[in-house]
């Protein structure tokens, strides 16, 4: 097994990735390749007095987490990122982690490795612990917006990775929203509300922010742009009960004190999203994770983990088979065409009546 990492990518890049590299190396049983520019990962590795050295694929350019996605792939054919992507594409590595610019690597993993059939988007998924369990977010930030289409296929991903991933024969699926309403939210979300009422999913309805923690659903789909601030709310929330804690530690009396770290550690433990790492791009042909721009050696070390996990246990693969089977992917764009249709009758007035006029015309 081998795993491409885009050294260049992310803002504490080359060091903390490639820092993150070697700590997952030391108890990690895939090779793993640093792909970017040589010399400065060269001297990233002399910094840290790394032995033995890891393989290093040299790419000249890097993409900046403020450039555009789709326009930096194409002006930096040679960047880390693109590397990494061909190699995945071409089989000389079975996946990629990037902590760089998430819509240059949603971008690339599209053009390069491509895509399931019939998927019009990737959607990117991440774990939210509970107090028992996790539920699944996603979009968490492949796109900031999304269509009707577009979100009831993200159900149908999140449907199929639950499964194969948790074991959960009929995972319950809710769509985010500002109230549990049918008819609340955006013309996108109604729509997709319709489509997945439609469908064969365990639909369970539209959920409300607060419900994402209260363990109503094992997933929950929202648009990436949506998404995304759910999550880096969350993270600053997880930071600051963090660091609240750790005062009211310091404060207590000795025998308070050791208690506090107890309650402490395990909050790190479940709730320290540094802890998960990475979060899988779901939709590609094969594992492509996207780390926090702002990860550390300790979120680079645990996203290269959970990558191996997924290439190991052939995820991307295997869910493409049941996608494919279940036919989920082309139902929703054929559900959808009826939905269009069915708005523009009543929209217009063209009942029965009017088909039986034009055939009889006809």
């Amino acid at each position: 097994m081998r795993i491409a990492i885009d050294a260049m990518g992310g803002d504490h890049a080359p060091d903390a990735v490639v820092e993150g590299a070697l700590l997952a190396r030391s108890h990690c049983s895939a090779d793993l390749v640093l792909v970017g520019n040589e010399m400065i990962i060269g001297e990233a590795l002399s910094r840290l007095d790394a032995r033995p050295l890891p393989e290093i694929v040299n790419a000249t350019q890097a993409i900046g987490m403020d450039e555009s996605g789709p326009l930096a792939i194409r002006k930096k054919r040679d960047s880390s990122l693109n590397v990494a992507m061909q190699m995945l594409a071409g089989g000389e590595v079975d996946a990629v982690v990037s902590a760089g610019n998430t819509s240059a690597v949603v971008a690339s993993a599209k053009h390069f490795v491509g895509l399931f059939p019939g998927l019009r988007r990737p959607a990117l998924a991440v774990s939210f612990p509970l107090r028992e369990g996790n539920t699944l977010l996603l979009d968490a930030g492949a796109h900031a917006q999304a269509g009707t289409v577009h979100l009831a296929q993200s159900a149908a991903l999140a449907h199929i990775y639950l499964k194969i991933t948790r074991g959960i024969s009929n995972p319950r699926v809710g769509l985010l929203n500002i109230g549990t309403e049918p008819g609340k939210g955006t013309w996108a979300v109604q729509r997709a509300f319709s489509l997945l009422k439609k469908s064969a999913l365990n639909f369970i309805g539209n959920l409300e922010p607060g419900d994402l923690f209260a363990g109503r659903a094992d997933a929950v789909i929202s648009e990436g742009f949506v998404g995304n601030i759910v999550l880096k709310t969350y993270e600053g929330l997880s930071d600051s009960l963090i660091a609240a804690l750790e005062c009211k530690a310091g404060e207590a009396g000795h025998e308070v004190s050791r208690e506090l770290s107890g309650v402490l550690r395990s909050f790190q433990e479940k709730f320290d999203y540094r802890g998960v790492g990475g979060a899988p791009l779901l939709g590609v042909k094969k594992p492509v994770v996207v780390a926090h721009g702002g990860s550390e050696k300790k979120a680079v070390c645990n996203a290269i983990h959970g990558t191996l996990i997924l290439a190991r246990d052939e995820i991307c693969s295997r869910m493409a088979e049941e996608l494919e089977q279940d036919r989920a992917l082309a139902d929703f764009k054929y559900f959808n065409a009826l939905l269009i249709l069915e708005n523009l009758k009543k929209k217009w007035g063209f009942g029965t009546e009017d088909r039986r006029r034009m055939t009889d015309d006809g």
